[in-house]
């Protein structure tokens, strides 16, 4: 395990909304997808090149100052989850710390290994990540880097901020950074579309020890893979369908070399379905609009990447016709299937958890006026089989970060068909920060 830069905190704040939230506003009801979704924090971290052109306490200032003004529009941001049906929407802040890391951007660039960043967060997120009642909305970590880089790290409470949401905030806070003239308003509707309810039924967390890898796929050999796992069932699988299918079954064979012999196994594909509900939400929508698909496989010895795209294709069809019905009746986000409910509940299947958040325009829209970062992840320290497919910096690849138990990563991770395809953790493209530029001057933050 690589070391974690030593990181010095220079100064811990609440960040207020710029003005009062309206009494009318205050108590904010929660949905149902909100009441059933992981009681965690999410973290993203933003890297962004050395700007000579703007000082470190100049960038902390527009920082904090336009997180400010937007937490005006995102009012739930600033406030407390009070129980399972509100936030109490008090202005209490967004948990805001300023630190130094004692290391340069570069060293993260030529090996973005997560353990690195373990200290970029605002509190011990490395250790858990659960977010209890009263606890901030929102906690942000500005860490400047020697050389003058930035990692901007982003935790958002899973109980209210799925991945569009942050991405609707994001953009918003950096529009205002950058003085644009176009505004970027939230809709707070998904309580009106999903109300919430006494008999939810939220989901189970387990925290355990995990190790994480980085998969790299470029344009070439993600085309080469979709050729490999088409079928006269599907003979155009997506990008995200073929690397799911792989991904997938090489899990499974890790697992399998683990355990000494194979197990059922069921796959869950987070799906946003703000344009899908019976009233479609705006695309601007804030608040969970997440629900999961699962897909089946059986305990076969091999699972053909043919059967696993059909696996898959047929679940998001059958979600299609019924998932959000279902989901809606059962006030439960997974749809167990009744063959291998037994099973599941005495933990003798393999379950995975996928979040593709490819497309999403996390790298587009998260200049704060000094550049678009060179690089976007999503540490995860605590929750095992979890696999997270987003693109490159460069739009053409993908990366897929992928979360399992050390022993089946020990296996995973040698796996040749897995190899044949993916790139294991190479340097970020963009990798022109050098040790011997100048370094930062932050006697002033």
């Amino acid at each position: 395990m690589e070391r974690a830069l030593e990181v010095q905190v220079l100064a811990r704040e609440s960040i207020k909304p710029a003005y009062p939230t309206p009494q009318h506003l205050r108590n904010f009801k929660l949905s149902l997808m909100d009441q059933i979704n992981f009681p965690v924090y999410v973290s993203t971290i933003f890297l962004y090149k050395a700007d000579n052109n703007v000082r470190a306490e100049q960038m902390s200032q527009r920082l904090k100052s336009s997180l400010s003004k937007t937490l005006t529009k995102f009012y739930p941001f600033a406030g407390r989850v009070k129980d399972d049906f509100s936030i109490e929407c008090n202005d209490e802040g967004a948990e805001y710390v300023e630190a130094l890391a004692n290391g340069f951007l570069f060293e993260y660039l030529q090996k973005p290994d997560q353990n690195l960043l373990r200290d970029f967060h605002p509190f011990n997120y490395a250790e858990s990540p659960v977010a209890s009642n009263g606890c901030p909305m929102l906690r942000i970590q500005a860490t400047f880097f020697k050389c003058g880089g930035l990692a901007i790290t982003i935790c958002t409470c899973h109980k209210l901020i799925d991945g569009v949401s942050l991405g609707i905030f994001v953009n918003s806070w950096t529009t205002t950074a950058r003085a644009d003239n176009k505004e970027v308003v939230p809709r707070f509707v998904a309580s009106t579309i999903f109300p919430a309810s006494e008999s939810f039924v939220p989901l189970p967390l387990h925290i355990s020890p995990v190790q994480a890898n980085r998969f790299v796929f470029d344009t070439k050999k993600i085309d080469q893979l979709r050729a490999k796992v088409s079928s006269a069932s599907v003979p155009r699988p997506s990008r995200v369908e073929a690397l799911t299918a792989l991904i997938w079954k090489c899990a499974r064979a890790a697992s399998r070399s683990n355990l000494g012999y194979s197990r059922p196994s069921l796959s869950v594909h987070a799906m946003n379905v703000r344009a899908v509900a019976e009233t479609p939400l705006p695309d601007n929508s804030v608040g969970n609009s997440v629900a999961y698909l699962t897909a089946q496989a059986s305990e076969k010895e091999v699972e053909t990447l043919q059967n696993l795209v059909c696996s898959f294709r047929k679940a998001k069809a059958e979600f299609s016709r019924n998932g959000l019905k279902n989901l809606l009746e059962n006030k439960s986000i997974f749809d167990i299937p009744e063959s291998i409910k037994a099973k599941f509940e005495k933990d003798e299947v393999d379950f995975y958890t996928f979040s593709s958040i490819v497309n999403f325009p996390y790298y587009e829209v998260a200049d704060f006026g000094w550049g678009k970062p060179v690089h976007v992840t999503l540490p995860n320290y605590v929750l095992s089989n979890l696999i997270i497919i987003m693109d490159t910096n460069d739009g053409k690849g993908i990366e897929v970060l992928v979360t399992l138990s050390p022993e089946d990563m020990a296996f995973f991770e040698c796996d040749q068909e897995l190899l044949a395809f993916a790139a294991i953790n190479p340097p970020v493209l963009d990798v022109s920060i050098r040790k011997n530029e100048s370094p930062l001057l932050i006697s002033s933050l």
